[in-house]
């Protein structure tokens, strides 16, 4: 109990930025599908060459035209590289019609962009990215002793399975944590080993090696499980639905930091207050004590 409830209030903020950042990860893909255009309607004449170089400069008279790359497809945009005032821009050309498609990096994926180095390095890099296995560790700790100290007994494991009615009281925040927590364990844990997969590969790439029966083909034996857990981190890879499913259970972690600290708040702090004033008031009953959200 005491090893959940110490680790939970030193890495809580920090388990709360992950989850939120994490959350906003998994759209990653989709923002810059949403804003970057990737295609453009095959109408008309596409314009190559020279003749493109002439459209593009009418298109930015007040830039120095510095580069137009073409690609292959021919539903492709151009990426165009302009130059002014020492400053380089980089917007995508439409070369049919003939029209600017806005910036390669739209001010939306460049913010999503830093929220991912956030979430992956906490924007330091190897550090960052060492910082992370760490938390990742004791993240795993908070939720294997969470399902410890969770344990109610054969007897009241469906009564523990349910926050019960919502109520304003510590007491609901306390179910709601326990519950919340009981049935999101499965992928927290898969978030936390695969977390410090991303961090310290080298033990688990031995450990698959060491499995191995022949190392001198390109198939190992667990790498289809390490894949599929990596995928089960993101959340990327069964459309759009279970994408915005992981976005909702990204947030979970964030819920229980709160919902800890107000249970902890409630069986800690105001016991020891309370406590406090029955020392300073001997003979005194006290009110604190009454409170539904002190008791168990």
């Amino acid at each position: 109990m005491q090893l959940h409830l110490w680790t939970g209030l030193a890495v809580g903020l920090y388990i709360v930025l992950l989850s939120v950042t994490g959350s906003l990860s998994v759209l990653r893909p989709d923002v810059h599908r949403w804003f970057v255009p990737r295609s453009v309607a095959v109408e008309g004449t596409r314009l190559t060459g020279d003749a493109l170089q002439d459209a593009v400069r009418n298109t930015y008279p007040l830039y120095e035209v510095t580069n137009v790359f073409e690609r292959r497809r021919p539903d492709s945009p151009v990426m165009v590289t302009l130059q002014r005032d020492g400053e380089t821009v980089e917007r995508l050309f439409d070369p049919y019609a003939l029209r600017d498609l806005g910036l390669t990096y739209p001010p939306i994926t460049e913010a999503m962009e830093w929220v991912v180095d956030l979430h992956d390095n906490l924007l330091a890099d190897t550090t960052g990215r060492i910082v992370n296995g760490v938390g990742a560790l004791l993240f795993l700790m908070l939720a294997i002793t969470g399902a410890i100290v969770w344990w109610p007994g054969v007897n009241r494991v469906r009564h523990s399975l349910v926050p019960g009615k919502p109520a304003k009281s510590a007491r609901f925040a306390r179910r709601l944590h326990n519950a919340l927590g009981i049935w999101i364990l499965a992928l927290a844990l898969i978030w936390a080993v695969t977390a410090v997969y991303f961090s310290f590969p080298d033990p688990f790439e031995w450990t698959i090696d060491y499995f191995d029966a022949d190392l001198t083909d390109a198939r190992r034996p667990a790498d289809w499980l390490v894949r599929f857990l990596v995928n089960v981190h993101f959340g990327r890879s069964w459309g759009m639905t279970v994408k915005w499913v992981w976005v909702a259970l990204g947030l979970v972690p964030a819920v229980l930091f709160v919902t800890g600290g107000i249970t902890w708040w409630a069986r800690v702090v105001r016991r020891q207050r309370a406590g406090a004033a029955i020392a300073d008031r001997p003979g005194e009953p006290s009110v604190a004590l009454a409170d539904e959200g002190v008791r168990n």
